[in-house]
C-alpha cells in the first residue's frame, strides 16, 4: 500500500534536525504571515511563499501546515479546484517521490500545492512522504485535507485508512472502509478490513472509547430539551446546559476568546479532544491567531499526542511485535518534536520565563542536542522551584557530554537543594544518581554512603540494592 512502502533513505528519521536558530527564523516567519492574513485585502502568493518555507523546512509541524492550508483556501475561494491552469513544477517532485527522497519530496510540494491545493496524488504523495519521514499528524492531514474535495474518493480513503490502520485510529479506519464499501458496492478488501478491525479493536481492548476524543461527540441532553420545548407551556425558557450556551455564545459573537477557551475546557473534561482541537482551530481562525487560543490548541494538541502514545504502548505490551514497537517509538519521536517546537516559540517570544526554559531543556535533552539543554538548565535553575530538578538535569546532560567531575558536582548540589526543599522524589534521584556516578568512578566509599541513604529511604527503588551490594563486593576484594 503506498502510505507504509519503505524509504530508501535510513537515516530519514533523524534527519533534518532543526537548529534553534532555524526554529527561530521559521517562528518569525510565520508570526509575519499570520499578521498579513489578519488584513482585509493582502497578498495570497507572498503569504504562501512564507508558509510554504515554514512547511517545507519544519514538515512536522501541524500549526505551520494549517496556516498554508486557510491561506491557499482564502486565495481560491475555498473552490476545491484551484488554479483553472496549472503552473507546472511538478516534474521534479514527481521524480523525487519515485526516488522516495521523502526531503525533496515535502521541500518541493508547497509549489506544487500553489496552483492547487486539492490535487489528491500531490497530497497523497506527500502524506506518504510524511510517512516516510515519521510524521504522522501531518500525514494525515494532508490525507484530510485531500478528502475535503471529494469525501468518497475511493483511492484517497483506501490510502487515509490504511495509514489511520497503522497509528491506531480503527474507528475513524472504519469508517473510511464504509465509504470504500458504499462507493463500490461489495468492495472485497473493504469488507475484510472492516471486519478484521473491528475484531482487532475488541483485542486491543480499546472498546469505543478508542476514538472517543476524535469523533463527535452524541448530542448532549437534546431530546430531554425537545421534550420539555413540547410539554412545557409555551412562555417556559428553556435552560441550556453550559455547553450550549458556551456554544450560543460563539455563535453570537464568532471573536468572543474567552467562550472559545471555557467551551475548550468543558471538551477537555469531557475527553473530547478530538472536539476542543476543531473548536480551537475554527477560533485560531475567526480571531485572527490570537495568541491565548494558539498556546491552548498546543497544548490539547499534546494532550491528543499524550493518548495516542499512552494507547500504543498499550498496544504494544499486549500485541509485542516490530509494528507495534516501531509506532510507540514514531510516536514518541512525535510528541518530543512537537513539544520542542512548542516550547521553543514559547521561550523565544516569553525570554524572561524561566519554565518555559526548563520545558524546553527537557525537550532538547531527548532529542540528544545537550549543549543547547545545558543552556536551559542553567538558566532554569535561577527559578527557585525548579532549582533543584534543573541542577540535577544539567548534571546529566554534562554526564552524557563525558564532564563525570562537573556533573557530580550538579547531582551533589541538587541532592543539597530538594533536600532543603523537602523534594523526596528528587532526593532519591541525586541519591541514585550520584551515587552510580561515584561508583563509575572508582569513588566506593562515596558511592556505599550515597546509595546506602536511597536504600534506606526506598528499599525498591530502581536497581539501587542490587547496585549496592554489587559495590561492596568490589570494595572487598
Amino acid at each position: 500500500m503506498v502510505s507504509e512502502s519503505k524509504p530508501t533513505q535510513s537515516n530519514d528519521r533523524q534527519s533534518g534536525a532543526i537548529t534553534p536558530h532555524l526554529r527561530r527564523r521559521l517562528h518569525e516567519c510565520f508570526e509575519h504571515a499570520n499578521q498579513l492574513m489578519k488584513q482585509g485585502s493582502y497578498d495570497f502568493d507572498y503569504a504562501h511563499t512564507m508558509f510554504g518555507e515554514c512547511v517545507s523546512r519544519d514538515p512536522g509541524n501541524l500549526v505551520y501546515l494549517e496556516a498554508m492550508f486557510e491561506n491557499l483556501r482564502r486565495k481560491y475561494k475555498n473552490n476545491k479546484r484551484g488554479a483553472l491552469l496549472s503552473f507546472g513544477g511538478k516534474g521534479p517532485f514527481k521524480k523525487a517521490h519515485a526516488k522516495k527522497d521523502w526531503n525533496e519530496t515535502l521541500k518541493l510540494g508547497p509549489e506544487v500545492l500553489k496552483s492547487n491545493p486539492w490535487d489528491s496524488n500531490t497530497l497523497r504523495a506527500l502524506a506518504e512522504a510524511c510517512a516516510g519521514l515519521g510524521h504522522m499528524e501531518t500525514e494525515l492531514r494532508y490525507l484530510r485535507f485531500a478528502l475535503e474535495r471529494n469525501p468518497n474518493d475511493v483511492d484517497v480513503n483506501r490510502h487515509c485508512a490504511k495509514s489511520l490502520t497503522r497509528q491506531g485510529y480503527y474507528d475513524q479506519a472504519i469508517a473510511c472502509w464504509h465509504r470504500v464499501d458504499e462507493t463500490r458496492r461489495g468492495d472485497a478488501e473493504a469488507q475484510k478490513m472492516i471486519s478484521e478491525l473491528q475484531i482487532e479493536k475488541t483485542q486491543a481492548g480499546l472498546g469505543k472509547g478508542r476514538d472517543r476524543s476524535r469523533s463527535k461527540p452524541p448530542p448532549e441532553d437534546q431530546a430531554d430539551v425537545v421534550k420539555d420545548a413540547e410539554s412545557s407551556p409555551p412562555r417556559r425558557e428553556i435552560q441550556l446546559t453550559p455547553r450550549q450556551q458556551m456554544e450560543q455564545a460563539i455563535a453570537n459573537s464568532p471573536t468572543d476568546v474567552d467562550a472559545y477557551l471555557e467551551l475548550t475546557q468543558l471538551h477537555i473534561d469531557d475527553d473530547h479532544l478530538g472536539e476542543a482541537l476543531h473548536l480551537l482551530q475554527k477560533g485560531l481562525s475567526a480571531t485572527g491567531g490570537d495568541i491565548r487560543i494558539q498556546y491552548q490548541l498546543e497544548d490539547v494538541e499534546i494532550l491528543r499526542k499524550q493518548q495516542q502514545l499512552s494507547i500504543a504502548q498499550q498496544r504494544a505490551a499486549k500485541s509485542p511485535s516490530e509494528e507495534t514497537q516501531q509506532l510507540v517509538l514514531d510516536l514518541m519521536g512525535d510528541l518530543n518534536r512537537f513539544e520542542l517546537d512548542v516550547f521553543a516559540a514559547r521561550a523565544a517570544r516569553f525570554p524572561n520565563d524561566l519554565e518555559y526554559k526548563f520545558q524546553l531543556g527537557l525537550r532538547l535533552k531527548l532529542a540528544d542536542n545537550l549543549s543547547e539543554a545545558v543552556k536551559c538548565f542553567m538558566e532554569a535553575a535561577k527559578l527557585p522551584t525548579r532549582r533543584a530538578h534543573a541542577v540535577l538535569e544539567l548534571g546529566e546532560c554534562l554526564q552524557r557530554q563525558k564532564q563525570y567531575s562537573k556533573a557530580l558536582e550538579c547531582y551533589l548540589r541538587g541532592l543539597d537543594q530538594s533536600e532543603r526543599s523537602d523534594q523526596p522524589t528528587l532526593v532519591k534521584l541525586a541519591l541514585y544518581r550520584a551515587g552510580l556516578l561515584s561508583a563509575g568512578l572508582k569513588d566506593h566509599p562515596t558511592a556505599i554512603d550515597l546509595l546506602t541513604r536511597l536504600v534506606t529511604l526506598d528499599p525498591d527503588y530502581k536497581d539501587a540494592a542490587a547496585r549496592l551490594d554489587k559495590i561492596r563486593q568490589m570494595d572487598h576484594k
